[in-house]
This record gives structure tokens, C-alpha cells and sequence, in this order.
């Protein structure tokens, strides 16, 4: 099975506030696998986040001719997030409580998806240092 795993993080140069202090800050670095067929997406609702709340989501495609089951999604946060227990994890926009966060580590137990199905999981998290 051929496997391919993209990474993209994007860097920014500006300067902040009426004092224009320079400021050089980067984007969570995402990373993609593709396998013959299966691929996932991963964005947030966000470009910058000051505070509130930043939405995941993660859209998982399958054009393999196969069913994908048991499928397992596991996301580590980094540690200055925490999970928003309050909207916790949603699968195609309905509530799942078939999920785990321990030590910062989201996981999903996913529904099998038939070829041709997609599947889109959403969560959010808060900071929890400023």
C-alpha cells in the first residue's frame, strides 16, 4: 500500500499594536497521510486566534473500493489547548460521545465508511495559558 505524508505550516512577519513591535509567529503544523484512496483534511475556523473558542475540523474521504472500519482518528493537542468539553466532538454535525481525551491525546472511534463516503469529525478547544 503506497503512503505519502504531506506537512504544511505557514510563518508570518508583521509588526503589533500601535507601538508596531515586530512580531514573527508561525501556524500549527499540519500533517496529511494519503493512502491509496483514504485522505483527511484538517483546518481550523481561525487564521489568528486571540481567544474563545478555535474549531477543528477534519473532513476523511474514502475512494479506495473498499469499506473503511474501525477506523481510529487520534489528535494531539498542543499542550497550551485543552479539549472544549462543553461542545465536545461532533461526527457529520451530530454529537458523539464515542470519543477519549487523556494526556492531550483526542480519540475517535470512527463509523465504518463505504467507498465513496466522507466523514467529518469537529471539535474545539480553548487555551488554557495565555
Amino acid at each position: 500500500m503506497a503512503k505519502v505524508t504531506l506537512t504544511n505550516q505557514a510563518d508570518f512577519t508583521g509588526t503589533y499594536g500601535a507601538a508596531e513591535n515586530p512580531v514573527t509567529f508561525s501556524s500549527n503544523q499540519v500533517s496529511t497521510t494519503i493512502i491509496q484512496g483514504l485522505t483527511a483534511t484538517k483546518t481550523a475556523d481561525k487564521e489568528f486566534w486571540v481567544d474563545g473558542p478555535l474549531l477543528y475540523t477534519i473532513q476523511i474521504q474514502n475512494s479506495s473500493g473498499d469499506t473503511f472500519s474501525k477506523g481510529v482518528l487520534k489528535d494531539t493537542l498542543d499542550s497550551i489547548v485543552t479539549l472544549d468539553t462543553a461542545f465536545g466532538v461532533k461526527i457529520n454535525d451530530s454529537a458523539t460521545s464515542d470519543f477519549t481525551f487523556n494526556g492531550g491525546v483526542l480519540s475517535v472511534n470512527l463509523p465504518d465508511m463505504a467507498d465513496g463516503g466522507t466523514l467529518t469529525v469537529t471539535f474545539q478547544v480553548i487555551q488554557t495559558t495565555p
